[in-house]
């Protein structure tokens, strides 16, 4: 598909996607509360450390769940959880119960030091890619929020957080995982193109691929080195306004459709990568942050959960 194509379905399908009114945005006062930490696993012991970016604007706290179990001979696999608050706000028993004992992965959720669910504002700065030669890029929605720090993030991820979670659980370096979900997705899809990504999985969940004119298409336009690609999107990821009527809402979500299935074919495209994808019918954007977090866990374990698709040319 010619890539003028390609861009006009995108921007149609995430213009859809844009907050603008309170009910469509998520809850910013919402605090993590009590979560599994707090309450304790049979699984997995929980313990916490404190990072702070180069430029000493932006205060993260990294959340580990490390098993019980002694480590493979190798060393545990691991998945890194972007929105690492939201992420323990949301995580279960349930959803580690499943897991083979000797394959649980250690959880690496690198949120932000604040109780909040989400620090919005660092979040924007840290998982969205600028061009190259670039600097700091103002969101045209909202001028205060500043992006384009997606290099320095991995960055910090590869020599400071992955580090020191070494000196606490022995990985297995070639089963590490990246999780994240819109401009978190968008990040796990420019550290897949980034030649200083030592991740070996990547599950992108609804990506927010629009941002900045789509600049990702630059970066995956390169052949990737070896890894296994899960992309995942919900069918009803469309911001329904009251003057849209049955036609207008199917016209979006078809939109949307393409629009994820042209990044499924891009990525395909790179016979490097294993690309799986996945729809979560009836679920929204907001939704599917906590939705794919099941399955996530699944695949940095080894497995394969139900419903996840091979792309056909690599099946």
């Amino acid at each position: 598909m010619p890539l003028q194509r390609r861009q006009f379905l995108t921007s149609l399908f995430f213009a859809s996607l844009l907050p603008t009114t309170a009910f469509s945005r998520p809850d910013l006062t919402r605090t993590m509360g009590t979560t599994l930490a707090d309450r304790g696993s049979p699984l997995y012991r929980f313990e916490n450390f404190r990072v702070t970016s180069e430029d000493g604007e932006r205060h993260y706290r990294v959340w580990l769940a490390i098993p019980h179990s002694a480590p493979p001979e190798q060393g545990y696999s691991s998945v890194t959880l972007l929105d690492g608050n939201a992420v323990l706000h949301h995580l279960q028993e349930d959803w580690l119960a499943p897991l083979s004992e000797n394959a649980l992965p250690v959880l690496i959720m690198v949120g932000y030091d604040t109780d909040l669910l989400f620090d919005v504002v660092a979040r924007q700065r840290d998982y969205t890619p600028a061009l190259p030669g670039e600097g700091l890029i103002p969101d045209p929605r909202r001028p205060e929020r500043l992006g384009g720090g997606a290099d320095a993030f991995l960055t910090l991820l590869e020599n400071h957080i992955k580090p020191e979670v070494q000196k606490r659980a022995r990985l297995n370096l070639a089963q590490q995982s990246l999780w994240g979900h819109s401009f978190g997705g968008l990040f796990a899809l420019y550290a897949l193109a980034s030649p200083s990504s030592t991740f070996t999985r990547y599950i992108p969940v609804s990506p927010a691929t629009y941002w900045h004119n789509h600049a990702i298409d630059h970066y995956l336009k390169d052949t990737p080195s070896p890894a296994q690609v899960w992309l995942a999107r919900g069918t009803d990821e469309v911001r329904v306004t009251p003057d849209m009527d049955d036609a207008a809402i199917a016209r979006l979500k078809q939109q949307g459709s393409d629009a994820f299935m042209i990044t499924v074919q891009t990525l395909a495209q790179h016979t490097p990568l294993q690309v799986h994808w996945k729809p979560f019918p009836g679920l929204g954007h907001g939704a599917m942050l906590p939705a794919s977090l099941p399955d996530a866990l699944a695949i940095a374990s080894g497995k394969t959960p139900p419903g996840w698709n091979p792309h056909p040319t690599q099946s």
